[in-house]
């Protein structure tokens, strides 16, 4: 998974709220617990929440990636991922 993937995702979820909600494919209501960043922190205390973050997410087990591994299965995505390449 990359960082492409998940805003890819992101905007799938924008454009086809309920196909994607039907196929419990959604992504957006689970990053509403990221660890925030503040201008406060110096820039080896964000790296560490970007790197505890995305490791986080890419655990095969995390509900985020299991939805932008399998967001294939809904047809308008499908549908534009084909027509893309």
């Amino acid at each position: 998974m990359s960082f492409e993937q998940l805003l890819n995702s992101l905007v799938f979820e924008l454009y086809f709220p309920e196909e994607i909600k039907s196929a419990g494919k959604e992504i957006l209501k689970h990053l509403g617990d990221l660890k925030p960043i503040t201008d406060e922190m110096n820039e080896e205390k964000k790296q560490a929440i970007i790197h505890s973050e995305f490791e986080r997410f890419y655990d095969p087990n995390h509900t985020v990636r299991f939805a932008i591994e399998t967001l294939d299965s809904v047809e308008e995505v499908r549908i534009i991922k084909t027509a893309l390449k």
